[in-house]
């Protein structure tokens, strides 16, 4: 059973158990591949951006929660701030990523040449 590349998939696919076997597969493939003929990199961009909103996430709650325990109107300024942070840390993060890939696209497109 082949899985189509996650740009083919309509959406609002969830991923079943097999697609995420074959993809982790798939990186896998690419990271023992000791000729360097093709990138891991962006396969493996969607895997840090998640990781980076999980650690965004994290770390906008740890900060509006720790805002408590200093004082209350500390409290409520993190409390305001923790989610304008979070979308601040999230747009540079996605804007870096778009920034990596488009460097290995430029990169593929050159070794096409």
């Amino acid at each position: 059973m082949s899985v189509p590349p996650p740009e083919k998939l309509p959406p609002g696919h969830i991923p079943t158990a097999t697609s995420i076997w074959t993809e982790g597969r798939a990186i896998m493939d690419l990271v023992l591949d000791f000729s360097f003929q093709r990138f891991v990199t962006p396969r493996l961009i969607r895997i840090l951006y998640a990781l980076s909103l999980v650690a965004a996430t994290l770390a906008a709650l740890g900060w509006m929660a720790s805002g408590f325990s200093v004082g209350l109107f500390y409290g409520l300024f993190t409390l305001l701030t923790g989610p304008i942070a979070f979308v601040i840390y999230v747009l540079t993060a996605r804007v870096l990523m778009e920034l990596i890939l488009a460097i290995f696209q430029i990169a593929e497109n050159i070794r096409k040449d």
